[in-house]
């Protein structure tokens, strides 16, 4: 493999993929769906033979897919460092329980509904896990317009989207592991003992160390280094870098330093790194599996118990724990979203053996679909849920509206008569 030509593919990737990405903001769509368009379009002209796989690697480059490799890590670590714990403590039993019935809810359903059409247990627990975690960034920016963010429902929406994404992770990890289940939780033990426990009390010492050294961007090489360091551990024992990548992310929140060097590690990451690994996985799909009646019959299955078993979960645990059946709803379909934690979630469950090379195909195919359907029909859904709030909202702004006109018309009259 020519130099040259890799490259040449990563150059393509990235413009293609903020063209992509463009495009998709420009109808108010998320704009990882444009980059993974954009993959699947150049992925495609070579699957069709439009396009020689010599000159445009994706497909056949190692060096592109570390890449996205690295795309997945900084996208986790980034995930880790936007995590609010003192919101998460605040929204308290509701947004747990709701959690963890969001959670498994379409976990469970994904799983029995994959062993009916005969997948081995080990792939539909995985092909379940897929289902679980929520895209924070679609629900907040929709309930955001709305101006119902601040609510009840939007606070507990959010810290308990963050919540599944966590928890998305950790059953990934089952899913890929190897060894006995004791094992495994044993190394979990540790690894959250180590990264999570001693890396807490000790992170703002390590940060102290970086300044000390007063050398061009040391806290943020420091940072990314624990990132790294973390993530080896992670890939180590669970072959799952993302889960090191997030709880380096997770422990640097506490500081403020970890805030100011978001914006440094966006930058790498979301101008080079992220992109890559959306275009590399939209170029993993061969649009001749959708003449496949097996991909079709899985992505109506997969979309299906993404949506239902979300809104259903979610929905159920806000009502356990006292909330009437408006607020549940809402809560419900504010869950519906799935984006780059699916992605991930699949592409590690491939990669770790959980989704097997000869059923990846039709799993990628049937996860793009589902996650396309769920951020196209959330938007629409979360108006009509909260289509009384936002009424009685406007009505109350009209109102202090008018309350301030006829205020401001007395203190006149009152200058006029003086």
């Amino acid at each position: 493999m020519e130099p040259e030509w890799i490259l040449f593919t990563i150059g393509v990737a990235l413009i293609v993929g903020k063209i992509g990405d463009n495009i998709m903001e420009r109808f108010e769509l998320p704009g990882v769906l444009g980059e993974i368009l954009m993959g699947m379009i150049l992925g495609n002209l070579i699957y069709f033979g439009v396009i020689s796989p010599e000159y445009l690697t994706l497909h056949s480059n190692e060096t592109f897919e570390f890449l996205a490799k690295l795309g997945i890590i900084f996208l986790l670590f980034l995930g880790g460092l936007d995590t609010d714990m003192e919101m998460i403590k605040r929204t308290g039993k509701v947004a747990t329980v709701s959690t963890l019935m969001g959670v498994f809810a379409p976990l469970i359903m994904g799983y029995f509904g994959l062993k009916l059409m005969g997948y081995p247990s080990r792939e539909a627990f995985a092909g379940g896990v897929l289902l679980t975690a929520t895209s924070i960034g679609i629900t907040v920016r929709v309930m955001m317009d709305l101006g119902v963010l601040r609510s009840e429902v939007g606070a507990a929406s959010l810290s308990a989207s963050v919540m599944d994404d966590f928890l998305g992770i950790a059953l990934i990890i089952f899913a890929v592991g190897t060894g006995s289940i004791l094992g495994l939780i044993g190394k979990m033990t540790a690894f959250f003992i180590i990264t999570g426990v001693v890396a807490w009390y000790s992170i703002d010492k390590y940060i102290r160390f970086s300044e000390w050294l007063h050398v061009e961007k040391g806290v943020l090489a420091m940072v990314l280094a624990l990132m790294f360091l973390f993530s080896a551990l992670a890939e180590k024992w669970f072959s799952a870098a993302i889960e090191g990548a997030f709880m380096a992310g997770l422990v640097l929140s506490k500081l403020p330093e970890g805030r100011k060097i978001a914006e440094d590690v966006k930058a790498i990451g979301y101008g080079f790194l992220i992109p890559i690994f959306f275009v590399y996985t939209g170029a993993m799909l061969d649009l001749k599996v959708f003449m496949s009646r097996d991909a079709l019959a899985l992505a109506a299955v997969l979309t299906s118990i993404a949506v239902i078993g979300k809104v259903v979960g979610r929905g159920i645990g806000a009502m356990m724990m006292g909330w009437n059946f408006k607020k549940s709803l809402q809560m419900g379909i504010g869950s519906i979203p799935r984006t780059e934690v699916a992605l991930v979630d699949l592409m590690v469950a491939i990669h770790g053996g959980a989704i097997p090379q000869s059923d990846a195909q039709k799993f990628i195919a049937a996860t793009l679909i589902f996650i396309t359907v769920s951020v196209l029909i959330t938007p629409p859904l979360l108006k009509w849920a909260f289509k009384e709030d936002v009424e009685k909202m406007k009505k109350e702004k009209a109102k202090i509206r008018k309350e301030k006109v006829k205020e401001t018309k007395r203190k006149i009259a009152e200058i006029r008569q003086s």
